[in-house]
């Protein structure tokens, strides 16, 4: 996989992710931004990708500029949820979707959070979790009935992951940019507003478990789905030969 994150220069630290297949060229670009094209033509031209895809975490109209541009230069299609209030979009996708591009893919994770239409993607030991789930945990411009809905989920979807599974957001916090599911899970569990000390050790056990794979990889346990076994068996996948 070729990957290269950007950046904004500003207070915001606006993130985006420019993701391409290294065998036929083909790319992605997650959360463009027009301040970031120029920069993001630069590296396309230097790896000689070709985007097909302008991929939405969140709808923002910052977002469709960017992506209307990317598609007058290069024929790159919009991407964003089913419930985008956007005539812009040109493929609306939703839960357990998976977008190929070249030899790569990745999975949809509808995630909401600041709006409704919010997802995260899925490739592999990487989740792109947009606004929803930032360097620090939840973003904290959730509240309510939002912020419930959108921690029942991250517990739903994102917890089942590996630890050491990288999150990366579609902004910074304090000047990082990156996190892991196992940061999520300590930094969820300490601010549990409800003080609870069940789910706490739960989320500690998870912890646990991941450090004993880490020391016995050889152990033998049952297999979990991960975002690698998704759609193992779709048109055009090549599975590995066997040894």
């Amino acid at each position: 996989m070729i990957f290269r994150q950007l950046c904004t220069k500003d207070k915001v630290g606006a993130l985006a992710y420019l993701l391409g297949d290294p065998v036929t060229r083909e790319a992605v670009v997650i959360d463009p931004l027009p301040v970031l094209l120029e920069e993001l033509e630069d590296f396309t031209q230097q790896r000689g990708l070709k985007l097909r895809y302008c991929m939405q975490t969140h709808h923002d109209e910052t977002h469709v500029v960017a992506a209307q541009a990317l598609r007058e230069r290069h024929g790159a299609r919009l991407l964003a949820h089913e419930e985008v209030p956007s005539s812009a979009v040109d493929v609306r996708v939703r839960d357990g979707d998976v977008i190929y591009f070249g030899e790569e893919r990745l999975r949809v994770i509808h995630l909401p959070g600041l709006t409704p239409c919010a997802v995260a993607y899925a490739w592999e030991d990487r989740l792109f979790t947009g606004l929803t789930v930032l360097a620090n945990g939840l973003n904290r411009r959730l509240r309510g009935s939002a912020r419930a809905q959108a921690q029942k989920l991250v517990e739903t979807k994102i917890f089942g992951f590996a630890g050491e599974t990288l999150l990366y957001p579609s902004a910074e916090f304090r000047g990082r940019r990156l996190a892991s599911v196992a940061e999520l899970r300590c930094q969820m569990a300490g601010s549990n507003s409800n003080g609870s000390s069940g789910r706490f050790l739960r989320h500690c056990a998870l912890l646990i478990n991941d450090k004993k794979e880490a020391a016995n990889p050889q152990e033998e346990r049952p297999h979990q789905d991960t975002a690698n076994d998704l759609q193992r068996y779709a048109p055009g996948f090549r599975a590995p030969a066997s040894s």
